[in-house]
Formats: structure tokens, sequence, C-alpha cells
């Protein structure tokens, strides 16, 4: 169903005394509309008198003995629901500011505008009825198509980002100014945020709520019904698209999760290493890196069996987890070999920082820990005789890269494995592991 104003045959607009070439401007903003026109003043009344005219162009001249009278009889010809418009060079603003007061709805200053001739005549210009035409029956632009494809771009791209697109799409797709999204725990919004809502649209595919759709009113032609049902298709397709990306996100997290220990993988550790050391770069906070593996593991894996060398690197690498502060990141690296990346979450680093003390102190408890853990698939008699070996190395003082401090804490490791395991090495230690009576707690 078209709008009514869409329905309409051509109605007719006048330029009476054009200041330039106003009917130029006029014929090609408004294709739609019959374009007359009369060279002055009286012959434009006599016009008026002969055809019902939608909007009237009136070119001021400023030099014309009683303004206001003509003004008020072209207004008195045309009626009260025609627009009646002033139109002057600069030098005529004043005049034409007087003028109002005979009659005229609004005036422009030549050469106007197409926004400032739509806004003074109350008229859509022929794109906005092609607009709203192709809105009315239901049918995305193909500007709306373009947007949805660049929206659907940004699924992996975050939530947030994701419905700040779409919240312009839609504010362009309804032509507001104004919409909010409010999802979850998330909002996003184009204009004013506190405007009164014309429309309000649920988001709930399948039952499921997420949020809802705040359209804002605009300043002409009020919203259709197959707008509304626009708006609908809209939330729908936003339920679909969070669905999307939340799936993404969930298998996202998977590939960054090592299955057998839960603990994050070697992919998602050289990830965050790089982002941290880009961090510390700039904040200048310390990163102290540990790389460990089990001694002995391959004796214990082949006597008692894979699962339970799993159970061995789940609970070993649970332990760590549970032993470091909550921003450390404790990861599986490789085979039996965990990193653990400790840094600076709050504070940049001052003198006497704690690195590599805090993660030694760790160490310490975990070891103590491994001491008296029993695994339940090994039985009581190999209680105790599960060890760790590891290599320290710490940013900026021993590497500048993640693959460079990964190298680094490798090499003092197999130095702990060359003296003879159960020791934790520091780069540069000179073939003597650190002692651990020298951690603190």
């Amino acid at each position: 169903m078209l709008p009514d104003w869409a329905n309409t045959e051509r109605e007719r607009l006048l330029i009476v005394n054009d200041p330039g070439d106003l009917v130029r401007l006029v014929r090609n903003r408004y294709p739609q509309f019959e374009v007359t026109v009369s060279p002055d003043y009286l012959t434009g009344v006599a016009a008026l008198a002969n055809s019902p005219t939608r909007g009237i162009l009136v070119g001021v001249d400023p030099t014309a003995r009683k303004l206001n009278s003509v003004i008020a009889s072209l207004r008195k010809a045309a009626g009260s629901t025609s627009r009646l418009v002033l139109c002057c060079l600069p030098s005529g603003e004043p005049a034409a500011r007087k003028a109002l007061s005979a009659g005229a709805d609004d005036y422009l200053i030549y050469p106007p505008k197409g926004e400032e001739l739509d806004r003074a005549l109350e008229l859509p210009s022929a794109q906005l009825i092609a607009d709203e035409v192709s809105s009315a029956q239901n049918m995305p632009s193909w500007n709306e198509l373009s947007d949805l494809a660049e929206v659907l771009a940004t699924i992996g791209k975050g939530k947030k980002t994701m419905l700040e697109r779409l919240c312009r799409l839609i504010a362009d797709s309804m032509r507001t100014p104004s919409v909010r999204l409010v999802v979850e725990n998330d909002y996003v919004h184009t204009g004013d945020y506190n405007f009164e809502p014309a429309l309000v649209e649920d988001i709930n595919p399948a039952g499921r709520n997420f949020g809802k759709i705040f359209v804002g009113p605009r300043h002409r032609l009020p919203y259709t019904s197959d707008e509304v049902e626009k708006l609908r298709h809209y939330s729908r397709l936003i339920g679909h698209l969070l669905e999307a990306a939340q799936q993404q996100h969930q298998w996202q997290s998977l590939a960054m999760i090592d299955e057998i220990t839960q603990l994050p993988n070697r992919r998602y550790v050289m990830q965050m290493l790089e982002t941290l050391i880009n961090r510390a770069t700039t904040e200048r906070f310390r990163i102290t890196l540990l790389i460990f593996d089990l001694d002995g593991f391959k004796h214990f894996n082949d006597t008692y069996g894979h699962a339970a060398g799993d159970e061995i690197l789940y609970e070993t690498g649970q332990l760590f987890h549970k032993h470091c502060r909550k921003h450390d990141i404790v990861a599986r690296y490789a085979g039996d070999e965990f990193i653990v990346v400790f840094w600076d979450a709050e504070q940049p680093r001052i003198a006497g920082s704690k690195h590599p003390s805090d993660a030694l102190s760790v160490l310490h408890r975990v070891r103590e820990a491994l001491k008296s853990h029993e695994f339940s698939k090994l039985g009581p008699e190999v209680q105790g005789k599960i060890t760790i070996s590891g290599g320290l190395a710490s940013f900026p003082w021993d590497a500048a890269t993640a693959q460079g401090l990964i190298d680094r804490a490798d090499e003092a490791l197999l130095e702990a494995k060359h003296h003879g395991k159960n020791m934790i090495y520091l780069v540069g230690s000179q073939g003597k592991p650190i002692e651990e009576s020298s951690t603190g707690s």
C-alpha cells in the first residue's frame, strides 16, 4: 500500500518573479510536480485564481512598492492550504523577513539547498518518494542490502560493533535520526538517547527475549503500517544475528581451549602474550613467563595408561590455576609442557617489582601441593613422585617479543632438565637453580 501523497496526480508548484534559476532547481528536485512560472507578481495572483497550487515560491524584489500588500494578495489567492515561501538574494533578506507578517510561511536565501526547499515547502524530494515507495512495498533498497552485508561482516568483531551498525541501518531505513537498541547488558543509539519513541519492537526470536528496538519520531510523514512490519522484520533479523554471534563466540572459545586440561591452549596464549607485550611496552609493566613440564611424564603415561596421563595433565594444570592470580594466564603449550604468564594487571612496574619472585612463590606452593596430591588413577604409591621442572624469563630484560620470551624460558627449562630435573632455572642463572627459600610467601 503506497502513502497517500505518493498516489497524487501531478500537482502544481508555482514560481513567481524567479530571482535567478530557481525554476530549474525546483523541476530537478520535484519531478513529480508540474512547475509553472509567472514573471511578475500580478500574473502570479492571476495564475493562482485559475488552478489549485501545492506550493508557491515568490522571488522578493526589495525595491517593489507595497511588497507586503503583494504578498497578502498572493496569500489570499492561494488559500490557506498552499505553502507560500519567499526566496531572496542576501541583500533582500530584511524585506523578506518583514513580508512574513503579510502571510508568507517561510523564506529562503537564493540559491537554496534541496533540503531547505523540502523543509520550507513541506514536500518530499523525488529520492525520498522512491525510498518511501520502496519501504511501503516492504522491499529493501540497494543501500539497505549493502549496509546489511556490512553488518553480517561484523558478526565476529564483537556484539557491540554489530549492534552499532544495525542501529545506523535501522535509522537510515526508517528515515529517523533517533534509534536505540537495548540488548541484554548492552545498548547503542543514534541521535539523542533520551528521545520519546514512536515505535517499540521486541527482539525475541523463538521466544527468547534479547531486548528491544526503540525508533524515534521523524519530522514529516508518519510511519505506515508497512514500515511497522519492516521493523518487525528487523527485530527478527537482529535476533537471528545475535544467536549467530553467540554461536560463533562459543566456537571461537572452544578453538582456544585445550580439550584435556580445559585450560587455554597454545593459540590463545600466543595471542594474549603478544597483546600483553604491546601493552607492557607502552604502560611499562613487567611480564614474567614460566615454561614447565612434568618430570618423567612418559614413564607415567606408558605405565598407567593415557587416561592416567590425561589426569596428571588436568590436575597439575588446575593446581597451577588455583594458586595463580585471576589475571595471570595458565595454558597448556604442547605435550606435557605448560606456560604461565605473570603480569601486573593493575599498576605499572615500580622499583622493587616482585617479578619473578611472585612466580617463584606460586611455583613453591604448587610443588608443595603436588607432594601431597593423590592422583586417583595412579594410586597412593606414586604420591609425591610427580615433580616439575621449569624455566623463567622476563620482559623486557630477557626478550622483547612473545616468541623470544618463550625461547629464552625454554632454554632455562632445558638447563634445569640437564642438571637433574625437579628444578627451576631463571635465564642467566649461570647453571644454578633458583633457591625456593628466597621466594618469600
